[in-house]
């Protein structure tokens, strides 16, 4: 394949960080749960009793995963960390493959590459290549790490194996969906709309018991049991099938479609401006309108689908009297994950903002009339809006779905005032991403950090036995545990406070500095 060696140098060379950068986090995560369980269930006895307890939590199989083997350490660490790899391990590989592939496109660096003799196919085999060997990374580091710690190796290489495996399927869905899209911009918001719509669904199964593992490739992992004393082979050969069939499918695609294009035409735009935009504030609207509706009804979607199988999660039914405690436990996760999706839908619009500057477009609309102040304090305000009102959307969904998972009204509220206690925090995530912004548009990706980490301390920050310092570098932390805990007003005042100042001086310095193009 001509030119496919220099494609993968390149994508090596501009993108290192991410193929070394994701195994170290991904492995560290796992060695780190694996020491404190070791640490934990360090006889036969706590083993059993962790698997009887969880036998009568059936229902928290819909958070992560159905497990298998706990009454031994390797099985216990499967099931605990199912709260993260069924998150992150799918994002990071749909992430990794519109990275390499259609970002490569959009930035316009493929225009350059194709000027030389390079294959049709050269430069989308090169991404997939890099993509593969951060999973290969990932499984060798995780493994090697859980062999230090004397999980018994087999099962510790086929659990290594079984997250690298889970990775490539779902970059294989990546690669994929970047061929057929347009943007990356579309690719990401479409290829995390299958993510979660394989989650919720693989989350109802679970929850509910239903005997229909095999046909979500998001049950797969939990299939493979990597430390049983006979684990099953089909998960291994019905992820690499999928995975093999996405590639070949890409293959097909990208020797047909056109460069810079896709197979989902975009909707042509009218001839004229409607007369409505006006400003730069309409302008961004209409512009941000089909990203920030997506967030909002994905948020929504989750916050009914959790909502919902509350009662599941905490095995209760319609003759059981519902625990508030615990049910209140249960909904503090829910809800913190409302509120770091919120920021995430933010910090993505910011990070589309940040592409609108060093494509030039922005500095063709600030040759105009139009200040920087006010081009400015238009993306702020309106990027806040956008997250709040996912954070609304989340709030509503959680709300509607206690009351239909319960059939009792009285939980709506419980459901909405706990989401929008983490108003403040979703505001200072905003503000960090904006000042970020304001330094240099490239830095923007940085933001990420914090809803990453904000994801860690609310599901395992109790597993990982992180220090106080390490959690209260969550902004969402610092609300308290809502609504299992009380609001803590002066942290949401202080958030707020924190927030408006990070604007203001992101505003002095979007001013003073230079455009990065245009």
């Amino acid at each position: 394949m001509t030119g496919y060696g220099r494609c993968l140098m390149l994508s090596l060379r501009t993108g290192w960080p991410q193929v070394l950068g994701w195994p170290v986090l991904v492995a560290g995560l796992v060695v780190a749960s694996a020491g404190t369980i070791n640490g934990t269930y360090a006889d036969q006895a706590s083993r059993d009793r962790y698997a009887g307890a969880y036998e009568l939590l059936s229902g928290s199989a819909a958070l992560q995963g159905r497990g298998y083997n706990l009454n031994t350490l390797g099985g216990i660490l499967v099931n605990e960390m199912g709260y993260l790899t069924l998150i992150m391990i799918p994002l990071i590989g749909v992430h990794l493959a519109i990275r390499f592939t259609r970002s490569v496109e959009d930035t316009g660096r493929l225009d350059l590459l194709t000027s030389y003799p390079v294959h049709r196919l050269a430069p989308a085999a090169a991404g997939v290549t890099a993509a593969g060997l951060t999973a290969a990374l990932t499984a060798v580091i995780t493994a090697l790490g859980l062999t230090v710690l004397d999980f018994p190796v087999a099962g510790s290489w086929r659990y290594a194996g079984g997250l690298a495996l889970f990775m490539v399927v779902f970059t294989g869905v990546g690669t994929l969906i970047a061929q057929c899209c347009r943007t990356a911009r579309t690719a990401y918001l479409l290829a995390t709309g299958v993510w979660l719509l394989s989650y919720l669904a693989r989350a109802a199964v679970d929850a509910q018991q239903w005997d229909a593992v095999a046909w979500n490739p998001q049950s797969w992992l939990a299939e493979i049991r990597p430390y049983a004393a006979d684990p099953p082979l089909w998960p291994w050969l019905a992820s690499s099938v999928l995975a093999i069939g996405l590639f070949a499918a890409t293959a097909a695609v990208a020797v047909r479609r056109d460069q810079g294009a896709g197979i989902i035409a975009p909707r042509l735009g009218a001839a004229t401006a409607p007369g409505w935009i006006r400003s730069p504030l309409t302008l961004l609207l209409r512009l941000t309108g089909g990203l920030g509706a997506g967030w909002a009804g994905a948020s929504a979607l989750f916050a009914f689908a959790f909502g919902y199988l509350t009662p599941q999660i905490n095995h209760l039914d319609a003759a059981t009297q519902a625990d508030d405690a615990t049910v209140n436990a249960t909904l503090t996760i829910f809800v913190q994950l409302n509120a770091l999706l919120a920021a995430a839908a933010g910090i993505q619009i910011s990070q589309w903002l940040a592409a609108e500057e060093t494509s030039g477009r922005v500095g063709y609309g600030l040759s105009t009339v139009v200040s920087r102040w006010r081009w400015w304090s238009s993306a702020t305000l309106l990027v806040t809006a956008w997250s709040l009102l996912v954070l609304l959307g989340g709030a509503l969904g959680t709300g509607l779905g206690l009351v239909a998972g319960f059939g009792e009204g009285h939980y709506f509220g419980r459901g909405v005032s706990a989401t929008l206690s983490y108003t403040a925090a979703v505001v200072l995530l905003i503000g960090l991403a904006m000042g970020v912004h304001s330094v240099s548009p490239r830095a923007v990706p940085v933001a990420w950090l914090s809803v990453g980490w904000g994801i860690v301390v609310c599901l395992r920050a109790d597993l990982l036995e992180l220090p106080t310092w390490a959690r209260q570098l969550s902004p969402v932390h610092w609300i308290g545990a809502v609504p299992r805990d009380a609001w803590h007003r002066p942290a949401a005042l202080t958030m707020t406070v924190v927030a408006v100042v990070v604007v203001a001086l992101s505003t002095v310095r979007y001013r003073r500095r230079d455009l990065e193009a245009g």
